[in-house]
């Protein structure tokens, strides 16, 4: 249907234009470019130029658009944006618009366009075709034009403005929290975002109820204006994935450079501006900059839409004005700003009007909610896909959850990730989480397509699949052009062997020339994986005629296994189904010893690590008291029992502090600092804590009980990962300065949280 309808609007243009030849001097150049086969429509054609009498049309500058997001490859952006184009170019009238263009000019340029739109939708449809469905939810999710593309709308008449001014003369003005005149040009905005936007208006107002909880919060916290909020709906329409032609992205539209100004991670894998909490947070902190420089909402507004060095420029332009008095201060009413800058103010502060007054204009707005979720932190990279089945529900819902995942996966070049799920799903994905199918890729490749090459080709050349490659690149068909991009996923080990008897491990003699990395490369391993294998430390480096193992060693059962004593140094290399709490009773020494030494509490445990055993004296025992048995021998199970007389406590085999401090009716931070533990964890069994009294306050090594923490009791409804995101700290740090043995928590629990800045 979408083509039908080009052809019949290509064919109404076409009947209406004169058949006459088109002159360079019209279109700037030649009247249809040669493109190359191995170049794209779009590489030529931004070379194109027009007179600047035409370049000012809609229908020009939405075609330029969509050049643009071809030659990045954002083909469902720029099929938009072709729409747009023909739809403007439509209904662009000579006799009322434009009128410093010759006649001549105004035939030749329509008899052009439509060619030049059906010669881009040529390359962009068979792309868009490649994105599956996708694709056709695309317009209505992802792209917000109407916001402030759609500049060139009719104005209301005299009418019209009357029936607004009206009802604003009503309006108390107090009731706002943004400076607000009541002129022209907002009265205008108003007629606009009520009659040619009304939809994309209305619909931006029940999707804001949504987030306006979370986003007045943060605006209240930073003592910012809270009609600050309709800036988002101007922006986006409050459309977390919204992507504009300036590769602008998330409900506050952050380009790429200002979203990793403000700590907005933007990668392959992820992009952060899409994150409501996250962008919102750094919207805030860039507009009060703002404020901070021009001490002006108004021009902190614009400042945000076309620049702080424009507005800076052109108020010092104006207060070096002979004729500006000097006694004034420059508002951004005085200030001569692109077109879109001066609509863009008018309009936030039309959509603030009508947000007050929703029923006025005869808006209907219901409220929206986020759906709940689960958090848990993993430290591997999976599919989406492989999640879904898991947990039983569509991937659809993953990837509303995580907006944040550009890609089908879970990004690989991160250490952990925090994953949300549907609520009530934690346990199930815990449960599965070791049977789930993980990304084998260490690291990535970015291969550019060249002419004649496909993906069979491709994929033999870097050792992997054509199903790889496609998932890599979320590819739903085998069709590439030249000039795409693709990344090629790297993989941390050779493929397992299919043979019922274990490979025999591998030898390699290095060579003159070689290295760690290229050794790697060869094998298709890790470097990683090489040190490990072959006890290198970060520094080694290798030599000619040196062997190394390139493949794993065979792993030796460890289950119940005493471990010989390591050399001073030496460090344990992880074996298949090794975890810490294993290798810690295998060499006799506390769990939270090894978690600590090994950074166990952010780093997931996997084989061929090499980790490092502390070394840990067993405590002396008491005079007449009975042989101590050996550390390995397992200990008979015994009835759960308190050791606690008076003022002490002796620690029991499994405890930890968190266990104590409930046993004993006692926090943490009181047994840290009645014992002078400082922050530290590590306990052992026999050791006898102090559990009441009070600490000692002579001893300057001694911390006191709130050196560097607060406390914080668990409120109903709270989660670690609540309390994480409340303070800015991690998941682990909690556990971690807590001694918790699991990331359970209950209601009245007093957890220590480390001070901003300690």
């Amino acid at each position: 249907m979408r083509l039908l309808a080009l052809g019949a609007s290509v064919a109404i243009l076409s009947a209406c234009s004169p058949k006459q030849a088109v002159q360079p001097s019209v279109m700037g150049g030649d009247a249809e470019p040669h493109v190359p086969d191995s170049v794209s429509y779009a590489m030529v054609a931004l070379r194109e130029k027009v007179s600047d009498s035409l370049a000012v049309r809609p229908s020009w500058t939405y075609y330029r658009y969509a050049l643009q997001a071809m030659d990045n490859q954002e083909w469902m952006l720029a099929r938009h944006y072709l729409d747009e184009s023909l739809r403007q170019l439509v209904s662009e009238k000579y006799d009322s618009l434009y009128r410093n263009v010759t006649p001549a000019e105004d035939s030749a340029y329509r008899a052009m366009m439509p060619s030049r739109i059906v010669r881009a939708l040529d390359e962009v449809y068979p792309n868009v075709a490649d994105l599956g469905e996708s694709a056709e939810t695309f317009q209505q999710n992802d792209v917000s034009i109407e916001g402030i593309d759609a500049l060139d709308e009719a104005l209301a008449d005299s009418a019209s403005l009357q029936v607004i001014e009206n009802f604003l003369d009503t309006v108390d003005v107090k009731q706002f929290t943004l400076p607000v005149e009541f002129n022209e040009r907002v009265m205008q905005e108003i007629f606009y975002m009520t009659n040619g936007a009304r939809n994309f208006t209305e619909g931006s107002l029940n999707r804001m109820t949504a987030y306006d909880s979370m986003i007045y919060a943060q605006l209240s916290q930073m003592g910012m204006p809270k009609d600050l909020i309709y800036l988002a709906l101007v922006e986006s329409g409050f459309k977390v994935k919204a992507y504009s032609r300036a590769k602008a992205s998330g409900m506050w539209q952050f380009i790429p450079e200002t979203g990793k100004r403000y700590g907005l991670e933007v990668d392959y894998w992820v992009d952060m501006r899409r994150n409501p909490e996250k962008a919102t947070m750094a919207a805030l902190k860039y507009l009060k900059r703002l404020h901070d420089e021009f001490n002006d909402w108004l021009l902190a507004m614009a400042a945000y839409n076309c620049g702080e060095g424009r507005v800076r420029r052109l108020v010092k332009e104006m207060m070096a004005d002979s004729t500006w008095d000097t006694t004034k201060t420059v508002t951004y009413w005085d200030l001569e700003l692109p077109k879109e800058t001066m609509r863009y103010v008018p309009r936030i502060l039309a959509a603030m009007v009508i947000g007050h007054f929703p029923a006025q204009y005869d808006m209907k707005v219901e409220k929206q909610f986020q759906p709940d979720f689960d958090t848990v932190t993993v430290f591997d990279s999976f599919p989406l896909e492989e999640v879904a089945k898991l947990l039983k529900v569509s991937e659809d819902t993953l990837r509303v959850l995580n907006m944040e995942l550009v890609k089908w996966c879970t990004p690989p070049n991160k250490d952990h990730y925090l994953l949300r799920l549907p609520v009530g799903t934690r346990g199930a994905f815990v449960d599965g989480y070791d049977k789930m199918e993980k990304n084998s890729f260490s690291s990535w490749h970015h291969h550019k397509v060249k002419k004649g090459e496909n993906l069979g080709a491709i994929a033999r050349q870097y050792g992997i699949s054509v199903t790889e490659l496609k998932q890599a690149n979320d590819m739903k068909s085998d069709r590439i052009r030249a000039g795409k991009s693709l990344l090629i996923p790297i993989k941390v080990t050779p493929k397992k062997s299919t043979g019922k008897k274990p490979t025999k491990v591998k030898t390699y003699v290095v060579k003159q020339g070689d290295n760690l990395a290229s050794v790697a490369r060869l094998f298709g391993v890790s470097q990683d994986s090489l040190r490990a294998w072959n006890s290198l430390d970060a520094a080694a480096v290798v030599k000619p005629g040196d062997t190394l193992l390139v493949s794993k060693p065979e792993p030796k059962p460890s289950a119940g296994v005493v471990r010989a004593p390591l050399a001073k140094g030496e460090k344990y290399v992880v074996k298949s189904g090794d975890s810490y709490a294993d290798i810690a009773k295998s060499f006799g020494v506390p769990v939270v010893m090894l978690l600590e030494a090994n950074g166990g509490f952010n780093k997931r445990l996997t084989e061929g690590d090499s980790i490092v055993i502390p070394e840990f004296v067993q405590p002396k025992k008491q005079k007449g008291a009975k042989k101590q048995e050996p550390l390995v021998k397992k200990p008979e199970p015994k009835k759960e029992e308190v050791k606690f007389t008076g003022d002490v406590y002796v620690v029991q085999s499994g405890d930890n502090l968190f266990s104590i401090s409930k046993k004993c009716n006692t926090t943490v931070v009181d047994i840290q600092a009645l014992n002078g533990m400082g922050n530290s964890t590590s306990i052992y069994p026999g050791q006898k804590l102090k559990v009441a009294g009070k600490a000692p306050a002579a001893a300057s090594e001694a911390p006191k009980a709130d050196d560097g923490f607060i406390t914080h009791e668990v409120k109903k409804g709270e989660g670690l990962w609540d309390l994480a995101r409340q303070y800015n700290v991690t998941i682990e740090d909690i556990v971690k300065w807590n001694g918790l043995s699991d990331t359970k928590i209950k209601v009245g629990e007093r957890l220590k949280i480390k001070k901003p800045g300690k």
